[in-house]
């Protein structure tokens, strides 16, 4: 038992300077008569006003009365804001969400930090909360505030600044996609994340997108070139060619007549497979080729050709030939068909000659 007695002191030490050093991290001083606190916000003056509302705008002895003295609801931002020692201090943004009057811009609520833009925590910010709700110091401590938070140290009410994007997808040939792909990836330059959407009409951060894939019928395709979302500074529309290629296949006979009928099972490079019967033309409309490579098999009257390996991107029409009619008996047919005419058109000839011969001189 005497063992345990410093780890258990240790423990109870610890549970009491926790809250001190969470309110205190990223503090720029202690304060003694009053304690200052600067606020502001990421929105800039031009696109609209952020009010917050302090201590629940109401005066208690717990809040040292704050209220009774000063104005609760005020705009932002607020350099120096001054609060007893040790009593509770509540910040709330009373805006959640709203468009900017000079960019256009949809703003909505993000979180609030301290140190923002600098390099003090990771990405760019010391993220308190995401709740509108700023408490100093933060719970679990109940104790009040007991440190100054101003200069960088002061606290942002942070927005996430978004535009409209509409996105549209083209197959690898130029024409419209369908159906649109499942999901599509955006790489966004400025703050180095990736975002996959299924929306294709809506807001997103104001960044610089690429399009790095899509999910397009089961199957991670990628862009035919580059595709760029610009939403650094407004809205924005954009066509994106993906890894999807239109494909036929076109059945012959040995004379390469259109064979209709013809059943072609293609299986694409996502191991789905499909079966078209060809039409008149001897066509079989497979569709879009997920990255243009598949495989072919043709069955016609008993005989299969294939399995075949073909590629859309290169040869957008397959033409396989399947071993029916003959060359030699349609080249026969058509030589006695010609000798037939040529026979009845010099029959004709020295019809006509008889017939207009001369008859024969009199008799004398």
């Amino acid at each position: 038992m005497k063992a345990r007695a410093p780890v258990i002191l240790f423990a109870l030490l610890a549970s009491l300077l926790v809250p001190i050093f969470i309110g205190s991290a990223y503090a720029t001083s202690g304060c003694v008569s009053g304690c200052q606190v600067a606020v502001s916000s990421n929105v800039s003056a031009g696109d609209g006003t952020i009010w917050i509302e302090i201590d629940n705008n109401t005066s208690t002895a717990n809040t040292g009365f704050y209220c009774g003295s000063h104005t609760c609801r005020v705009p932002l931002p607020q350099a120096s804001l001054t609060f007893a020692n040790n009593t509770a201090v509540t910040i709330r943004v009373l805006n959640s969400s709203f468009t900017g009057a000079s960019t256009g811009g949809h703003y909505v609520w993000k979180d609030w930090a301290n140190y923002y833009g600098t390099t003090a925590c990771p990405g760019n910010q010391c993220i308190w909360t995401t709740n509108q709700m700023l408490v100093i110091p933060p719970p679990p401590s109940s104790n009040g505030i007991i440190y100054n938070y101003t200069g960088t140290a002061g606290f942002t009410a942070v927005f996430d600044k978004q535009f409209q994007y509409t996105l549209s997808f083209n197959d690898g040939s130029g024409s419209p996609l369908s159906p649109a792909p499942t999901s599509v990836s955006l790489f966004a330059q400025n703050s180095g994340t990736t975002t996959t959407i299924t929306q294709y009409s809506g807001f997103l951060s104001n960044d610089l997108y690429t399009v790095t894939g899509a999910t397009w019928e089961g199957w991670t395709v990628g862009t035919t070139t580059t595709g760029t979302l610009d939403l650094t500074s407004g809205p924005a529309t954009k066509t994106v060619s993906l890894q999807a290629y239109p494909a036929t296949v076109h059945v012959v006979d040995n004379n390469n007549n259109p064979i209709s009928g013809a059943n072609v099972t293609v299986t694409l490079v996502n191991q789905t497979s499909r079966s078209i019967i060809t039409d008149s033309k001897g066509d079989a409309k497979i569709g879009e080729i997920p990255q243009g490579s598949y495989q072919l098999s043709v069955v016609y009257q008993n005989q299969q050709i294939g399995p075949l390996q073909e590629n859309a991107v290169t040869s957008p029409t397959a033409t396989v030939q399947v071993n029916v009619g003959s060359t030699a008996a349609s080249t026969t047919t058509s030589a006695i068909v010609l000798l037939t005419i040529f026979g009845l058109a010099f029959f004709l000839i020295l019809l006509a000659i008889k017939v207009r011969k001369p008859p024969p001189p009199p008799t004398i």
